[in-house]
């Protein structure tokens, strides 16, 4: 990926001088099977996020992961014409996502979701070069 750019769904989101970074990061889940692809475009006080689900890996290799794109598997970022999360986390904690239409199917998906948006909220404070609004911890919420 250019790392000067980013083109996201024909819409390109250039690096000026107020963005420190563009960056991109791949999470794979604890048994090597599959997890996300992560663009971030980084300001001081704001975090541009885009999420891709890993689908599989072209010919096994977990260097090659693979990505859905209109009933058909691409090995790029750039082919793929879906995305599992859209948005931005700001300075002071507050953020927002889109998700689609996003189907989770049973309690792994859950918990994937959930530490995925642990992550999100971890990295963009480390890539804004802030300390986080609130330390990640045990929560008061019981539901």
């Amino acid at each position: 990926m250019n790392l000067d750019w980013l083109k996201v769904d024909g819409r390109a989101y250039l690096k000026d001088k107020d963005m420190r970074e563009t960056v991109e990061d791949t999470i794979i889940d604890r048994q090597g099977y599959a997890g996300f692809r992560v663009a971030w475009v980084v300001e001081d006080h704001w975090a541009n996020v885009w999420v891709w689900e890993i689908s599989g890996f072209t010919d096994g290799d977990r260097s090659k992961p693979s990505f859905h794109s209109d009933n058909e598997w691409v090995d790029s970022i750039e082919e793929a014409k879906e995305w599992y999360l859209d948005g931005f986390v700001k300075w002071d904690g507050c953020s927002q996502f889109d998700m689609g239409d996003q189907h989770l199917c049973g309690a792994d998906d859950y918990k994937k979701h959930i530490a995925l948006l642990e992550y999100i909220y971890r990295r963009a404070f480390e890539l804004m070069g802030r300390p986080q609004e609130k330390e990640w911890g045990e929560t008061h919420y019981l539901l």
